[in-house]
């Protein structure tokens, strides 16, 4: 999936995806910490597309999340030793990880599994201020030149009534602009 499509799916299925992070048995949803700053280097030198949804602190520590471990070698043998490898990223010469400034959420029941609620978003990251999201089917059936309720019964006019997903409705919608090397933001529901 290209990252606007991972995104599609997200705010579609309000479903995150747990994955292993590398050298880890344990699955989690990692985050990249992202102050404005932070958000604009990785986006603009370090070419990650800017498509993405953006959370708090406060809702990945609620998740049982937190701030990943940098360290040494000799001190991510212990982490690995303990079964907590997940917690930690481990540096040195040939791994130079820091750019990231990860937190995790470890989700204990394997890799496809929902580790954290997205009940409310902080924001949606787009790069494309055109984009939208897939709508999504109500099971309502509308005639389009009458707009009364039909049954979907092979009328020519008559078509599912879509909306929008309620994540990008209700949340803060941030639009990446790559001149100003910072995001737009649009209050909830006015990019529809």
């Amino acid at each position: 999936m290209t990252a606007s499509e991972r995104l599609d799916s997200i705010l579609r299925g309000e479903v995150l995806r747990s994955s292993q992070p590398y050298g880890a048995e344990r699955a989690c949803l990692c985050f990249s910490e992202s102050p404005p700053d932070h958000l604009a280097h990785l986006i603009a030198d370090r070419q990650f597309e800017p498509y993405g949804i953006v959370v708090t602190r406060e809702g990945v520590l609620d998740a049982g999340g937190g701030a990943v471990a940098y360290v040494p070698e000799d001190t991510y043998s212990l982490f690995r030793a303990a079964g907590l490898e997940h917690w930690a990223v481990r540096t040195g010469t040939d791994s130079t990880w820091m750019h990231e400034r990860e937190w995790r959420v470890p989700v204990p029941d394997g890799p496809q599994t929902v580790g954290m609620q997205l009940g409310s978003l902080r924001a949606v990251l787009v790069g494309d201020p055109a984009w939208r999201p897939s709508r999504i089917g109500t099971g309502t059936w509308i005639h389009m030149q009458e707009g009364t309720p039909c049954h979907g019964c092979g009328d020519p006019f008559c078509e599912e009534y879509t909306v929008l997903p309620r994540l990008w409705l209700e949340s803060e919608i941030w639009v990446w602009d790559e001149a100003a090397r910072g995001v737009t933001r649009y209050p909830p529901g006015t990019l529809t």
